[in-house]
């Protein structure tokens, strides 16, 4: 006759299967989240990767993950969804961030997350990110792209923007610089006669769309040299010494002396200018002067020639 389990043998098959299910789960639980952790920052890193060549395709530094999908950049599921793994949430409406850095959009997923009454992404919002302003530089009514060099010439700013419409009229506008600037214009001329000016300047427009107010602001630094180098005509010894001169001349905080010129040419027009200071010279002739500086302003001066009155350290200018 068989014998069945006794109680005492059934509970402690219980107790054994309880004790590995306590450390079974949680094992489980960890491979499991590993593995969604894993597969969410995957999910991640496609999703920036695909936000970058949308960013050098369009320019835009916001995006939308149901646009990177829609669009094509990205792959969803069956029905162009997009689902967190670790809690089932649609990432569909969260925000991906570029910015650009040596011609290159680096894209970052944000936290931000827009939906509108309708329950769709609220494309509102994401217009209103990729909004900006700029500012144009218009030397003599060219727009200049380079703004790491002296301008020289007649300079104007212009607010632009991509989205936004800029009317100072019914919005607030403030020009400022570094100089002093102050206006209220979408446009503004920048007094640069016989200046040197090397400042920041800046645009902020405020709007007030009745729900909240949004301000929009850009900053250039401006470099503008329309001052004339000063020549100082120095016949010390220090500057006149075995048949030659040096000739000193300063441009201050502009953009630099480039070349002089010492002959006998009646004006600066057309002479043949040299990068070195230090000319031929002969105290019995009047000379003309020239010095020119890195964006073509010149200065000129007459040296005299030597008379019987003129004492040996006599500084001259004209």
């Amino acid at each position: 006759m068989k014998k069945g389990f006794t109680i005492l043998e059934l509970l402690a098959v219980i107790v054994i299967l309880a004790l590995i299910i306590l450390i079974a789960v949680p094992t489980y639980n960890n491979i499991s989240s590993s593995i969604n952790n894993a597969h969410y920052q995957n999910m991640i890193k496609n999703i920036e990767i695909s936000a970058s060549k949308y960013a050098a395709d369009t320019n835009e530094l916001y995006v939308y993950v149901d646009t990177l999908i829609k669009e094509g950049y990205l792959k969803g599921d069956e029905e162009d969804n997009l689902v967190n793994p670790i809690n089932s949430e649609e990432l569909n409406c969260y925000v991906v961030e570029m910015q650009k850095e040596n011609n290159y959009y680096e894209a970052k997923f944000t936290n931000e997350k827009y939906i509108d009454s309708n329950g769709l992404c609220d494309i509102n919002k994401i217009t209103e990110k990729n909004s900006f302003i700029k500012i144009n530089v218009l030397n003599n009514g060219e727009v200049v792209t380079e703004l790491n060099n002296f301008l020289t010439g007649e300079i104007t700013l212009e607010a632009v923007s991509n989205n936004l419409d800029i009317d100072c009229n019914l919005n607030k506008c403030i020009w400022s610089s570094t100089s002093g600037l102050d206006a209220q214009t979408k446009i503004v001329k920048i007094e640069t006669l016989n200046r040197v000016i090397n400042g920041t300047y800046t645009f902020q427009i405020t709007k007030d769309d009745e729900e909240e107010v949004k301000r929009y602001k850009s900053s250039i630094n401006l470099k503008v040299d329309n001052e004339e180098p000063k020549i100082i005509l120095d016949k010390t010894k220090d500057s006149v010494q075995d048949g030659k001169i040096k000739i000193i001349a300063s441009d201050g905080i502009g953009s630099g002396i480039k070349e002089y010129y010492l002959g006998t040419s009646n004006d600066c027009s057309d002479v043949s200018w040299q990068e070195s200071n230090v000319f031929d010279y002969n105290a019995e002739n009047s000379y003309l002067v020239c010095v020119k500086d890195n964006v073509g302003n010149i200065s000129r001066e007459i040296l005299e020639k030597e008379t019987s009155n003129n004492s040996e350290n006599e500084v001259l200018s004209n």
